[in-house]
């Protein structure tokens, strides 16, 4: 008879998640998740195959708990740059609240550590980075023209990844907003330029 476990599957995958995001994939070791789970190795091969699977759900769950929360800002009816500033203090608030130096972007992180060699993370980096590309160029002002939203999207992801990589090695919630406010303020420029 399989012995019971010890906790729910959600409450795994949410341990996981947080043990993935701080430590990355490689760092994190079997007994690591066994801690951060209360759950046993055994429960865990038995609902997610191993460390690797474990890890590629995660995904969903970062997606659902924390990347919803962070584009909301960017999802309202000509949310513009009010919107984009929205979108950054959100993430700075959850660093801040998290404690900085904090665990940045589990997606972020997974760019430099496991997407490089690893398709299938790979693919779920790029439809995030792909998700938030569309959300900035939504939030951007629909007069101007396709190409120049395309390539201020993709620079807002592009910047937004390295604000969240450098929220890993400062314990100051200032200096993001600073980064941040720059970051806002060449996207004005870039929109009054265009125009």
């Amino acid at each position: 008879m399989p012995r019971p476990r010890t906790s729910p599957k959600d409450e795994v995958l949410r341990g996981a998640m947080h043990a993935f995001w701080q430590n990355g994939f490689e760092a994190t070791s079997m007994a690591d998740l066994v801690a951060a789970t209360g759950s046993t190795r055994q429960s865990i091969y038995g609902d997610f195959g191993n460390k690797d699977g474990l890890y590629r759900a995660c995904f969903a769950l970062y997606r659902e708990e924390v990347v919803q929360t962070a584009v909301a800002p960017l999802t309202h009816e000509d949310a513009g740059l009010d919107g984009i500033a929205g979108y950054f203090e959100t993430q700075i608030a959850r660093a801040e609240a998290i404690g900085l130096p904090g665990p940045g972007c589990l997606v972020g992180n997974a760019m430099t550590e496991t997407a490089p060699c690893d398709k299938d993370i790979n693919a779920l980096v790029c439809q995030h980075n792909d998700l938030l590309a569309q959300c900035f160029a939504e939030a951007l002002p629909k007069r101007l023209p396709p190409a120049k939203r395309e390539e201020l999207s993709q620079f807002l992801v592009v910047a937004a990844q390295g604000l969240w990589a450098i929220s890993r090695v400062t314990s100051c919630a200032d200096t993001l907003r600073a980064r941040a406010k720059t970051i806002l303020q060449m996207i004005r420029l870039e929109i009054d330029n265009a125009e």
